[in-house]
């Protein structure tokens, strides 16, 4: 006799026992009791007069409730230990799109994310008990996607929220095992699906607008001046009439109506000249927006006070060509031998000379004489490239040494209190920094021994150099979702001034933005502002879907057993209570025995 008849004939087998123990035991009568009376006349006549078919028909009625009242007491118990009659065992691969479009609100107010939370708890509640759910995100906020017992899929379901970003590759399990295989989604973010997943749809059009990119600088011509560019896009099918604001410091603002026609996108460049130094808040704002994450975006008033720097050279037309070109930097060449000191100077540059003493100025050094505050010389290569570079640091960020080729440098020994950022392929330093005030970086080759100065990247090298070295580094666009420092032990304060929560890893700090908004990380020797937003055409498109515009999904599946979609013990259990109240009732008038 096989396991799995067993298992399908076992509630039929428990029934029948129970029935037969209920039974034998009303067939069970109790020893009679002898009584001695005065006369049997009396009992005599009451059993002539009894009515032997009514009283019959009250036990067979006292033993039908009892039975059927047994029955489901067994049967609920069987169901809680091992589910014969919540249908066969299968196993379900439930994907749940929580990508950001997916926190769109519909036209019950409900979001997109919600709305395919109620279709997968659907579609797994309408297998059987016994079934095993593999559940899955497409962001990945599960961390390790498991086959479960069919509650336990439904509590990881409340994890879920819409995240950051979009699906990098759907995810199933690695063998099937003939699943049936679910993903239920909005259709925006959705790549391939491959052959037998089954896609439900959530998707339901929906008006939005949003900040698509925001940015503010100063313009080269005028270092006191700063404009802000600000590009809004329609997402829905017809025109909008949308206000745009942007906020500042002080109770400074500048709003601006709008049109934007369907689909539409639209740039505004605003004066922000009046404006003073920190935080910029722009938003736009439209009646029945679905989409809140796209409406905010942060940025910061750029520091706009002229910087006088003194580039101490025999001469270099490259470096003081670059270096004019920045506009903050009021340039003034002097030549080593007329170099009297740092009086009334913001920054130093100083080209292929250094000066004995420590300066108390930030300096920017290359291909310096012997210096005792400065590494160590210990011999020169030629013909070197750069193996390695860390892209984190403020300093290289949007500068690319790939292509850099050098004739000559300096080996030196950078000892333990200095920073190493780029090497060669034999490990010797290349560009190294102090990070401790006052701050100073110094590249170990001549400017002119390589082809550094013709890079694209190298004016965008010099401002991150004035910019970090005076802490005056711009605020570094991040995504929403997870942001990486490149700070150890950072701590990580909110535009209001709040500690966020950060997690310490080997390469700098992590920590969590759920909401557009203006960081500042401060560490041991360095500070660098961000700025989280969306600015993502991508996501303010929560209509682009690839899925017809069928509405809410309302799904069905056969589960292949008896109430599959239905509590039977519950029911069960139901049962036998209204059968129990009933034969009370029955026994109180007495017609039941």
């Amino acid at each position: 006799m096989s396991a799995a008849w067993v298992s399908g004939y076992l509630p039929v087998l428990v029934s029948l026992a129970v029935a037969g123990v209920v039974v034998a035991l009303y067939l069970v009568k109790p020893p009679p009791s002898r009584v001695m009376v005065a006369s049997i006349l009396i009992w005599e006549r009451v059993l002539k007069q009894a009515r032997r078919g009514r009283e019959r028909l009250r036990w067979w009625l006292s033993l039908l409730l009892a039975t059927f009242v047994a029955i489901a007491l067994a049967v609920a118990a069987l169901s809680w230990r091992h589910g014969p009659w919540q249908g066969p065992p299968v196993r379900l691969a439930v994907v749940v799109d929580d990508s950001a479009t997916m926190a769109a609100r519909t036209g019950d107010g409900a979001t997109r994310l919600e709305r395919a939370l109620e279709v997968a708890r659907g579609i797994i509640r309408s297998h059987g008990a016994r079934s095993e759910v593999w559940v899955a995100d497409t962001m990945r906020r599960i961390a390790v996607p498991a086959y479960r017992r069919r509650e336990e899929a439904l509590a990881v379901l409340e994890e879920l929220k819409p995240t950051p970003g979009f699906v990098p590759a759907l995810p199933l399990p690695a063998e099937s095992d003939g699943a049936q295989a679910f993903v239920v989604t909005d259709g925006v973010a959705l790549g391939p699906v491959p052959a037998g997943v089954r896609v439900e749809s959530v998707f339901e059009p929906a008006e939005n607008v949003g900040i698509t990119a925001l940015d503010v600088r100063i313009p080269p011509a005028d270092a006191r001046s700063c404009l802000a560019f600000v590009e809004v896009t329609n997402a829905g099918g017809g025109p909008r009439q949308v206000e745009l604001t942007v906020a500042g410091v002080g109770g400074k603002r500048i709003s601006k109506m709008l049109t934007l026609e369907a689909h539409g996108v639209r740039g505004e460049v605003l004066d922000l000249s009046d404006f003073g130094e920190g935080p910029l808040r722009a938003s736009v704002r439209m009646d029945a927006d679905a989409l809140a994450a796209d409406d905010v975006a942060y940025a910061a008033m750029p520091a706009r006070r002229a910087l006088r720097v003194a580039l101490v050279t025999h001469g270099n037309v490259f470096l003081e060509t670059a270096l004019r070109a920045q506009p903050r930097v009021r340039l003034h060449v002097v030549a080593p031998s007329r170099y009297a000191g740092e009086d009334g100077y913001d920054l130093l540059v100083f080209d292929r000379h250094a000066p004995k003493a420590r300066p108390h100025l930030p300096a920017l050094v290359f291909r310096a004489t012997p210096a005792d505050w400065l590494p160590a010389v210990r011999g020169e290569a030629a013909g070197v490239s750069v193996a390695q570079w860390n892209a984190l640091h403020p300093l290289l960020e949007n500068v690319s040494l790939r292509d850099l080729a050098i004739g000559r440098t300096a080996l030196v020994d950078p000892g333990t209190s200095v920073s190493v950022l780029a090497r060669t392929p034999a490990g010797a330093p290349l560009i190294m920094v102090r990070e401790r005030a006052p701050r100073w970086i110094e590249l170990s080759f001549d400017l002119q021994d390589s082809n550094f100065a013709l890079h694209a990247g190298f004016p965008v090298f010099l401002a991150n150099a004035v910019d970090w070295m005076l802490d005056d580094a711009a605020v570094k666009p991040r995504a929403l979702g997870t942001v990486h420092l490149p700070i150890a032990h950072a701590r990580v304060l909110a535009v209001d001034g709040k500690d966020v929560p950060v997690q310490s890893v080997a390469d700098g700090s992590l920590f969590e933005a759920d909401a557009p908004g203006l960081y500042t990380a401060v560490g041991s020797d360095d500070r660098m502002r961000v700025a989280v937003n969306v600015l993502d055409r991508r996501v303010t498109g929560i209509n682009r879907s690839v899925l017809g515009a069928s509405g809410p999904a309302v799904h069905a599946v056969d589960g292949g057993g008896l109430s599959s979609g239905i509590d039977f013990a519950g029911v069960l259990l139901l049962i036998a209570a209204l059968l129990l109240l009933f034969d009370w009732w029955a026994w109180t008038r007495r017609i039941t025995v």
